[in-house]
């Protein structure tokens, strides 16, 4: 029994060995073939950083605006009578191109023609009492013309009398008779001669009738024809607000036409620009928001007064194109506006917009950082080969650079001023 264990017990031992054995063996081979590291001293040992040699580059002056488009020539046509809605064609739907003098509605006409009819029956009443007016004047002329004679007969009858009864041939009972007769006809040449003189004045009344008549007839065949509304301009329908059965009121909007072939769009500008933008300045606009669209045009006019509240001027860009190209600026786009003004081409100093922080720039001397102020003069999108980067988005600057200086390109946050660094050239990494 005691031979047993101790063989079991020699057993293990042996085992034991045999595998720290083993592994000694693999670690001294592991150890053996590790690689050797080059300890890193000196320049390589100091963060590096991507920066450019900052220069002047010509470079005109840009100033951005945004507005929202608007087509010149649009209308929003709307009733001009009250009625019912009583005739809207197939082809009075928004989306649907018109022309000048196409019908987009009917309204109801009965009550409009009903209004002609009386106004046509009363103006044919009014000619007809001038008419009969004219007969009665040119008789009571006759009548006045008469009794005028009558008065000059009775008054040499009178003088007749009088001198006979100056000569003792007639007696003052015969001159009293013949007085009276007189006085009666002249007192009757008088009332024909009154009659006679109104009817001029009637007769102007009766004009004045007749003209208000026909203006009255011209309202009704006017309400009459605005029971038919016509598109006033070639364009696309851009809404319908009416229905087939509805009642519209005098001055309601039932459709709105745009024609998009010249549009006008007002670009807010900062008030400074004033002193620089000028008219036919080069605008580069642009859609504002997803898929950018991109357009050139001029400055057409320039407002002459600023907006107090927003300190904002406003220029005017108008584009012809036409209404319906795929590509064109549809009415009520949002766009941004880039104003190049042609005249102000200097040399200026450039960085890329992400070279700023917190108004402040970076830059390399004898490897060691330092921190700039600086003041954004006005900002540029696009690119721009003689810096040699593939950024879109520059700031030009107020302020000075100094020549040689090695800007950096992307300051981390972990960078600090008077860090030493070692600098890798972007147009390096650019290749």
């Amino acid at each position: 029994m005691a031979t047993s264990r101790f063989i079991s017990y020699l057993f293990r031992t042996l085992v034991s060995i045999v595998l720290l054995l083993v592994a000694v063996s693999i670690y001294s081979m592991l150890a053996g073939s590790k690689p050797e590291l080059d300890l890193v001293s000196g320049e390589r040992s100091l963060p590096a950083v991507i920066v450019m040699q900052v220069q002047k580059v010509p470079i005109a002056r840009r100033t951005v605006g945004y507005g929202t488009a608007d087509a010149i020539q649009h209308a929003d046509i709307s009733a001009q009578v009250s009625s019912t809605v009583h005739t809207l064609p197939p082809s009075t739907r928004a989306g649907h191109e018109v022309k000048k003098g196409d019908l987009l509605l009917e309204l109801d006409p009965v009550d409009f023609e009903q209004q002609v009819l009386r106004a046509e029956l009363a103006l044919s009443t009014a000619k007809s009492e001038l008419v009969f007016l004219g007969v009665e004047r040119a008789a009571a002329e006759e009548r006045a013309e008469l009794a005028d004679q009558d008065k000059a007969l009775a008054e040499v009858e009178l003088a007749r009398i009088r001198e006979a009864a100056s000569k003792g041939a007639a007696k003052q009972r015969e001159v009293d008779q013949v007085m009276q007769k007189t006085i009666a006809i002249s007192s009757s040449a008088i009332n024909m001669r009154e009659l006679a003189d109104k009817f001029p004045s009637r007769e102007e009344q009766l004009s004045s009738s007749v003209e208000t008549k026909k203006a009255e007839l011209y309202l009704a065949e006017e309400n009459l024809r605005r029971c038919k509304i016509l598109s006033p301009i070639d364009g696309v329908i851009q809404e319908v607000d009416v229905r087939v059965g509805e009642h519209v009121t005098n001055g309601k909007r039932i459709a709105k036409v745009v024609n998009s072939g010249r549009v006008e769009i007002p670009l807010h500008l900062p008030s400074y620009a004033r002193s620089f933008v000028r008219e036919n300045d080069p605008v580069s606009l642009r859609s504002a928001g997803f898929g950018k669209r991109y357009w050139n045009a001029y400055v057409t006019r320039i407002s002459p007064e600023d907006d107090s509240q927003t300190r904002t001027m406003i220029v005017y860009v108008d584009v012809e194109q036409q209404a319906s190209s795929p590509s064109r600026i549809p009415s009520g786009l949002f766009v941004r506006g880039e104003v190049k003004n042609e005249n102000s081409a200097t040399l200026r100093w450039v960085v890329p917009r992400r070279s700023i922080r917190d108004d402040r720039v970076m830059v390399v001397r004898d490897s060691l950082l330092r921190s700039i102020p600086v003041v954004i003069d006005f900002s540029f999108t696009g690119e721009i080969e003689e810096l040699g980067l593939p950024d879109i988005d520059w700031a030009i600057l107020e302020s000075p650079l100094s020549e040689g200086d090695l800007l950096v390109v992307d300051p981390g946050g972990a960078l600090r001023d008077g860090m030493g660094v070692r600098t890798i050239h972007a147009v390096k990494v650019a290749e």
